[in-house]
């Protein structure tokens, strides 16, 4: 009995000094360098050293919490992903989680508490505090547990996180998730690849998109959260009212959070503003690659396949370029996006290392816009 009762002293030992040894909360310092563009001459900030890939989130919504106080992006320089906060503009960073499973896109800030994020760890939906570091479990995607998540988004009003996953071999599924109580609904099972998947922030309606990395027949697609009113956004069709001719490639698509628009990337044509009755409009002609617009709309951040970082204004089109030379090499996508405030613009890149860069806007040389 005694040897036993020393065995459970030790394993409760051993379990406390595994909790201990936790790297949630750990400090990692202030990493931030900068240069000045020399084609530019804008100030361009790598935040984070060579410690392990460092990306930021995919840029369809901003990837800071609500108050624009903290970054937050995922790293393996633990030796395994994770999420880390990085506070603006000290550029100081803490690691918000470490535990297995945490996927390089899984998490969205709440746009209606500025200190939580939610993010997906296996097929189980997590509430963090960035500010305390507590979690809550969520809820559980329930089975089949078949794989294929797509970053979670939020509804407008932050009751209902939207999941993307693949069911079998052929069936791909849109679901929510509620926020108050863990309960999970499907909306829509279909039988093709789905990607892109976002909730609008101003209707129940559901954006996603038919994944083939090329043109599909039909690629994108809006469902109501009720499952009901599956319909193409745009139809692959020569019509009078609608901006595409019968080979249009349109991609990249990102709701515009403030106006419930959508940004398009018109495949060597230029910058799009849609919304979902099909009025559109070209914001600007170009080879861009990706695009996000600024929370109030009135400005749009892209890139191009040449590694450099544009600011257009959407009332105008005037443009101007920010930064050059982010793909070295040229693996990376740079994904730009705006903060909360619009003040300022993150992206990943390559041109020391991987790495997450910034652009504050409210430090920009005068510059003539074209």
């Amino acid at each position: 009995m005694l040897r036993q009762s020393w065995l459970a002293i030790v394993v409760l030992a051993a379990g406390y000094s595994l909790a201990l040894a936790s790297d949630v909360g750990k400090d990692w310092g202030v990493e931030k360098q900068s240069w000045i563009d020399p084609v530019t001459g804008v100030r361009v900030w790598e935040m984070t050293a060579n410690k392990g890939v460092a990306n930021t989130l995919y840029f369809h919504f901003p990837n800071f919490t609500h108050d624009s106080r903290y970054l937050l992006f995922t790293s393996n320089r633990s030796g395994s992903n994770q999420i880390y906060r990085m506070s603006i503009p000290e550029g100081r960073i803490v690691q918000l989680t470490d535990t297995a499973g945490v996927g390089g896109i899984g998490l969205v800030p709440d746009h209606t508490n500025p200190r939580r994020i939610y993010y997906q760890r296996g097929h189980d939906i997590v509430a963090l505090d960035v500010e305390d570091f507590s979690e809550h479990l969520v809820g559980t995607v329930p089975e089949p547990h078949f794989g294929g998540y797509h970053q979670p988004t939020l509804s407008g009003d932050g009751k209902w996180i939207t999941v993307g996953r693949q069911i079998d071999p052929k069936t791909w599924e849109v679901g929510l998730m509620s926020t108050e109580t863990g309960q999970y609904k499907t909306v829509i099972r279909v039988g093709f690849r789905i990607g892109h998947i976002q909730h609008s922030p101003t209707e129940p309606v559901i954006f996603f998109t038919w994944e083939t990395s090329g043109y599909a027949p039909q690629r994108s697609w809006l469902v109501n959260t009720d499952g009901t009113g599956l319909r193409p956004f745009y139809q692959r069709v020569e019509r009078k009212d609608w901006f595409t001719p019968l080979k249009e490639w349109l991609t990249h698509e990102a709701w515009i959070m403030g106006t419930g628009e959508m940004t398009m990337v018109n495949d060597r044509v230029g910058m799009v503003i849609v919304n979902t009755n099909g009025i559109s409009r070209l914001v600007r002609e170009g080879c861009y690659w990706h695009g996000e617009a600024r929370p109030d709309g009135k400005f749009i951040v892209t890139d191009d396949f040449d590694g450099r970082v544009w600011l257009t204004e959407t009332a105008t089109g005037s443009t101007r370029v920010l930064a050059t030379g982010l793909r070295k090499p040229k693996d990376v996508h740079l994904h730009p996006s705006f903060d909360w405030s619009g003040r300022y613009v993150i992206f990943n890149t390559t041109r020391n290392h991987r790495a997450v860069g910034l652009i504050d806007l409210n430090d920009l040389p005068a510059m003539n816009w074209r």
